[in-house]
């Protein structure tokens, strides 16, 4: 999140403090992926990702998340599910040095 707020003027909530009940949203869901509220639209998972990616101006990134269909929603959910992993934290380290 800190690389998508470096770019965009968003408010993210951490689902355990903020009242997900008035987003229609549950713990249970926002305990299992990322969500983006944006006017009347909710996006969640892989689409939440997509979404923000393109705001961000990362349209060809964007695309192809949102391209790769169930391929990417099944790697989202695989990430999402082992962002503690040796392999995600390294990862995202690379990935933030290349986004300086």
């Amino acid at each position: 999140m800190r690389w998508i707020e470096q770019r965009l003027l968003l408010t993210a909530l951490p689902f355990q403090s903020a009242d997900v009940a008035a987003f229609n949203l549950t713990r249970e869901q926002c305990a299992k992926q990322v969500y983006v509220i944006a006017g009347d639209s909710t996006y969640g998972g892989a689409d939440a990702i997509a979404f923000l990616l393109r705001k961000r101006g990362n349209r060809v990134l964007s695309k192809a998340i949102t391209a790769s269909g169930a391929l990417g929603r099944a790697a989202y959910r695989w990430i999402a599910g082992h962002r503690s992993s040796l392999l995600v934290k390294i990862a995202t380290k690379v990935l933030s040095y290349l986004n300086r």
